[in-house]
């Protein structure tokens, strides 16, 4: 029943790095600065730094991707062994509740349930008749005052 092993996750695309060029640096500075450069200028070096450090960057977002994948992975099996566990064990909890409640043990819990209904309604009948006679007997004694105070009066 294990699911670490079952399916691996795949992987997330990679990111698209587009790197600025010379002649885009140039236009784009000419663009917002209304300033002409030339292929040659030392303040195109800039470019060449950026385009650098985005490669740097870019190496720096695949090592840890890879690092919070592995860690990711690791923690999924982890969890997925310790519900394997908990799922193994109730499996055997309810086998042997299986094994214990046979055919005659479920006849017996019937049979039980059968004759608590038979002497519930026995006792409910006396409970009745015994209402009954009480109240026969409140009625008479009521009766029995109601005649002593007609006498007393």
């Amino acid at each position: 029943m294990s699911l670490a092993v079952a399916k691996q996750p795949e992987p997330v695309l990679e990111e698209q790095w587009k790197q600025m060029t010379f002649d885009e640096a140039i236009e784009v500075a000419h663009r917002e600065t209304g300033i002409s450069y030339q292929r040659d200028d030392p303040v195109l070096a800039v470019v060449a730094i950026l385009n650098a450090f985005g490669e740097r960057l870019k190496g720096l977002l695949e090592d840890e991707r890879k690092r919070v994948s592995d860690q990711f992975q690791n923690d999924v099996s982890g969890v997925n062994e310790a519900i394997d566990h908990k799922v193994n064990d109730v499996a055997a909890t309810i086998h042997k509740v299986a094994e214990n409640l046979g055919n005659d043990n479920i006849q017996t819990v019937v049979g039980a349930v059968a004759q608590h209904a038979i002497e519930t309604d026995k006792i409910t009948r006396t409970i009745r008749k015994a209402f009954y006679g009480f109240s026969a007997l409140a009625f008479t004694n009521w009766m029995a005052v109601a005649a002593f105070y007609l006498i007393l009066r």
